[in-house]
C-alpha cells in the first residue's frame, strides 16, 4: 500500500496517506480524493488530487466533485 505525503491546506501540517488505485477513478486524471485529517485539532476535510503513478499533485481546501472515496490521513508513519 503507497503512503504519500502531504501538506494539509488547512493546519500546514504534514500528513501521509494510503493510496491505492482502488481509491481513485481510472478514467480522470489528476483524480481527486478526499482526505480526512483527523489529528484532534484540525479534523476537516480535502479534496487531493492524484496522478497516475499515485502521486499527489495538488490538493484544495475544500470538497471537490468527482472523488469516489473518502480516505483517512495519518500524522505519523
Amino acid at each position: 500500500m503507497p503512503i504519500k505525503v502531504a501538506m494539509c491546506p488547512h493546519c500546514n501540517k504534514r500528513v501521509f496517506i494510503r493510496i491505492e488505485e482502488s481509491d481513485i477513478s481510472p478514467v480522470r486524471y489528476p483524480a481527486p480524493v478526499w482526505v480526512i485529517h483527523k489529528n484532534g485539532i484540525c479534523d476537516k476535510l480535502s479534496t487531493y488530487y492524484v496522478d497516475s503513478k499515485l502521486g499527489v499533485s495538488y490538493n484544495a481546501p475544500e470538497k471537490k466533485e468527482g472523488a469516489i472515496k473518502t480516505l483517512e490521513a495519518l500524522d505519523k508513519m
